[in-house]
């Protein structure tokens, strides 16, 4: 990872240090950070960092969060079409 965006997570991770502080929850942590345009693996990266958690217990709580449904369902389709096209090979 660059450093500038090394910095941006860093950034928005003590932003949502609160956020997490205040109530452990990980729905509401991504409501905020999605409310602040961070998406995706930048999510996932602030996740880990405010939480302390690994890389898949991120994982988790990001695609879990309601406000990420559309996030899962682009994610299931993908891997479906993944597994798909293994078949086809």
């Amino acid at each position: 990872m660059d450093a500038e965006r090394e910095a941006r997570i860093a950034e928005v991770a003590a932003r949502a240090q609160p956020v997490w502080a205040e109530s452990h929850d990980g729905g509401a942590l991504q409501d905020f950070l999605k409310g602040i345009g961070c998406d995706g693996v930048d999510a996932v990266m602030v996740t880990r960092q405010v939480v302390g958690c690994s890389l898949g217990e991120a994982q988790e709580m990001f695609f879990t969060a309601p406000c990420r449904s559309a996030e899962l369902a682009f994610h299931n389709a993908f891997m479906e079409g993944l597994e798909r096209s293994q078949g086809d090979v």
